[in-house]
């Protein structure tokens, strides 16, 4: 065998070297490689099985969210019979304090309203609300002008909200006009007579009812124990709260200024005041004032004396713009201040203060 020569050897072994150097590179970068994907692990792919999903993901935990703050669930009223009548109001926690729409104290808040409305009617209606929380029933009262309810008479809307120093105050059913209808008043009964007119009852409990006067007696109103009974109506709505849509008996139907009282629930009230008659302002049917009612949430409400007689009293003095100037009226409903001297009351059955 003849030896290899130097020029073929050479060649050879540089070839050699060259492969040794490029396979050591080659596994020196694949170790770098398998070192950096030991260390960030990446996603799960989507053919993973969900425990291997989820392993992925808790390899680099996410950092968790605060828990929302949630508000603790007030306890069903009706559980305890005792708290049926209480009234979750926006009270004033101390002395009563007036501001730009309203007042609170720690037993009264009233917030007054004014709404300009040209779509729900299709005409032109101003309208205003007086929301009334109250903790106890007795803070709606009613007052005759002429001084006692045992008499007649009538005076100005300003003059005798003044005088009873009234925060807010409504027009009445004017008693005085009618010659058979019933009349209670803060508790006391002035008229025993019944008419066929529906009756709104507004209960020591809180609640108030209302009631065909053609169906019922002095005796079933009595034994409800009204602290306030008016009549004059009608009642505006079904005993669901829905807006009733006929009105038979009545000749008041047409579009009016109108006065009306609301009730949402024992201790919660609004009084509701249509201004009508002038081009800012048409008035409503007795229809459209049910709808409006029933849109503000009342379950029961009950019309009183509107037209020229529609009057709402707030901030010491007239709020409303009473057609024609307004006339002068018999009786109002009013809540006044729990801290004012206008507790003093009018109404003894003898005319004499008591």
């Amino acid at each position: 065998m003849r030896k290899a020569s130097a020029k073929t050897i050479v060649p050879v072994v540089l070839l050699f070297v060259v492969l040794a150097a490029l396979a050591a590179v080659t596994t020196y970068a694949l170790s770098l490689r398998s070192r950096n994907e030991a260390t960030v692990p990446s996603a799960a792919p989507e053919s993973f099985a969900p425990e291997e999903a989820k392993a992925l993901r808790t390899a680099v935990p996410e950092t968790p969210s605060p828990a929302p703050t949630l508000a603790p669930i007030p306890a069903d009223p009706t559980d305890d019979p005792r708290t049926e009548r209480t009234v979750t109001a926006p009270f004033w926690s101390e002395g009563g304090i007036t501001f730009e729409n309203g007042y609170k104290s720690p037993t009264l808040s009233v917030t007054v309203t004014t709404h300009v409305d040209s779509r729900t009617f299709s005409k032109a209606l101003v309208y205003y609300v007086a929301d009334i929380y109250v903790s106890d029933v007795t803070q709606i009262r009613t007052a005759a002008a002429s001084g006692t309810f045992s008499r007649g008479g009538s005076g100005k809307m300003q003059a005798v909200s003044k005088r009873e120093n009234a925060l807010v105050a409504i027009s009445g059913d004017y008693y005085s006009v009618q010659k058979k209808a019933i009349v209670i008043r803060n508790g006391e009964v002035y008229r025993k007579s019944i008419s066929s007119a529906d009756i709104c009852l507004l209960l020591r409990t809180g609640e108030m009812e209302t009631i065909s006067g053609s169906e019922t007696t002095l005796n079933d109103v009595l034994e409800r124990d009204p602290w306030q009974a008016w009549q004059f109506g009608p009642s505006l709505l079904t005993e669901g709260g829905r807006a009733r849509t006929s009105f038979p008996n009545t000749s008041i139907s047409p579009g009016n200024p109108r006065s009306c009282i609301g009730y949402y629930e024992p201790g919660h009230y609004c009084f509701v005041l249509v201004d009508g008659r002038q081009k800012a302002s048409r008035g409503l049917s007795l229809k459209e004032l049910a709808v409006l009612m029933e849109s503000l949430g009342c379950k029961k409400a009950y019309n009183l004396d509107g037209g020229a007689s529609a009057h709402m009293y707030w901030k010491d003095r007239v709020f409303n713009h009473p057609s024609g100037g307004g006339r002068k009226i018999s009786d109002i409903i009013y809540v006044a201040k729990e801290d004012c001297p206008s507790a003093r009351f009018y109404y003894g059955k003898d005319g004499a203060d008591k």
